[in-house]
């Protein structure tokens, strides 16, 4: 790819993320890009909505050289449930059961734009996200904030970096009309 140049938008930019999404690698069967954007992704209604702590999503995508001619791309994605219940533990588990072969993740960014996380266009779905770990701690007190909440994170390494989703994928997420979720009632 040739260099190419950017202008900057004079917009409001707003950090953090609102939402996330995760899918089994197996369940996206098919992911299109046009014009460097997800236009498609077909499968079983690849993608599980999960419900977050309010401020607690994070993702990181990290491009680092490596010697003089390659680049790594890591990936890491956290976030928060509360509290432990029968349901949680069974996420967990379900998290813990999909790691070996890997997941797929939307988030949704602070500026409302969606982005597909474990996949791009050079290594494919070859190098997906997998759980790195899910720390649950009952906290010392009534009042420490941190406890009874459960952590999973992701992460991965791969030769390429996370896309957008287009217009209209994008605009059909954030409205919770996308069949390639399974929402929350």
């Amino acid at each position: 790819m040739a260099l190419v140049k950017y202008a900057h938008t004079c917009a409001k930019n707003t950090s953090g993320a609102s939402a996330v999404f995760i899918a089994e690698i197996a369940n996206a069967t098919a992911i299109t890009v046009t014009s460097g954007e997800i236009s498609a992704i077909t499968g079983t209604t690849p993608f599980k909505e999960i419900d977050v702590e309010q401020d607690s999503i994070k993702w990181d995508e990290n491009v680092e050289a490596v010697g003089k001619s390659n680049v790594k791309v890591t990936q890491a994605l956290e976030f928060k449930i509360a509290k432990p219940t029968k349901t949680s533990a069974t996420l967990i588990q379900s998290l813990m059961d999909g790691s070996p072969c890997g997941f797929l993740a939307i988030v949704t960014d602070g500026n409302g734009q969606n982005w597909l996380v474990g996949y791009n266009t050079v290594d494919g779905k070859n190098r997906p996200l997998r759980l790195t770990g899910a720390p649950r701690s009952t906290g010392t007190s009534p009042s420490d904030e941190a406890g009874q909440l459960i952590t999973p994170t992701f992460g991965s390494e791969g030769s390429g970096i996370s896309i957008p989703f287009d217009t209209t994928l994008n605009g059909a997420i954030n409205a919770g009309t996308s069949t390639i979720i399974d929402w929350n009632a």
